[in-house]
């Protein structure tokens, strides 16, 4: 018997869990995954970086910690979204956890949450197949969002993670294809390649795939990602309607 992982699953129990991963960094996963969130009212953002939680910059919460009572973890709410980050109860103090105590973390913070009725639950997970993956596969049957860019190396890297995925009963639901093009008076211009690798993956999982531009104004928003109202906002917020 383990309370935590009994708790944590009896919370997300009867609520949609989408968890956006990709098995590589820098691939703009946790933008994906804010955007997620704020795209359906009333979501929760769960950020499961461990090392390096990427929500509470995003949505400017850096240096603000989570309240912590009897009931639970309070949330930081910012446009809509209740967050929560392993970096809101540690502040800027880095953390090293071995395996086990990756997981414990996880159950940790999912079990002790306070989501209230938010539906659904969006989890920016860490880049690598460790163990965030498995503990979250032990808590939920959740939707896999796999992104990725037309890079080689990060197509990879991906194709495996979707396939790990499939063979334990969670094909990917959607995949995005982050920082396909750029819009150019209404054409489009792919810098990077066409990312054919990415479509053959999504159409052999049977997943829709997800293109999304580069954007330079998004860097404006980093720190108040809640006020982006740009082009990336528009797909993700497609993506979401239909998962």
């Amino acid at each position: 018997m383990r309370p935590l992982l009994e708790s944590a699953r009896e919370k997300l129990r009867r609520r949609k869990v989408v968890a956006v991963m990709s098995g590589k960094g820098g691939v703009g996963k946790s933008v994906v995954a804010a955007l997620a969130a704020l795209a359906k009212p009333g979501s929760a953002l769960v950020d499961l970086d461990l090392e390096g939680a990427s929500a509470p910059r995003l949505f400017g919460l850096s240096g603000r910690l989570h309240e912590i009572s009897k009931e639970g973890i309070e949330p930081l709410e910012v446009g809509g979204v209740k967050v929560f980050s392993l970096g809101g109860i540690v502040g800027d103090r880095y953390v090293v956890l071995p395996g086990y105590g990756q997981a414990g973390a996880v159950e940790a913070l999912l079990a002790f949450a306070k989501l209230g009725d938010s539906d659904p639950v969006v989890v920016d997970m860490p880049p690598g197949m460790g163990e965030e993956l498995l503990a979250l596969s032990r808590i939920t049957d959740f939707l896999p969002v796999l992104v990725t860019t037309p890079s080689k190396a990060s197509y990879g890297v991906v194709k495996h993670l979707a396939e790990y995925l499939a063979e334990i009963g969670k094909k990917p639901a959607a995949v995005v294809l982050n920082m396909a093009y750029v819009d150019c008076g209404g054409s489009r211009i792919y810098p990077f390649g066409r990312g054919e690798d990415a479509r053959r993956l999504a159409e052999s999982f049977g997943a829709p795939l997800y293109e999304l531009p580069i954007d330079p104004s998004l860097e404006d928003y980093v720190g108040r990602i809640h006020e982006y109202r740009g082009p990336i906002a528009y797909v993700v917020r497609q993506m979401v309607e239909g998962l």
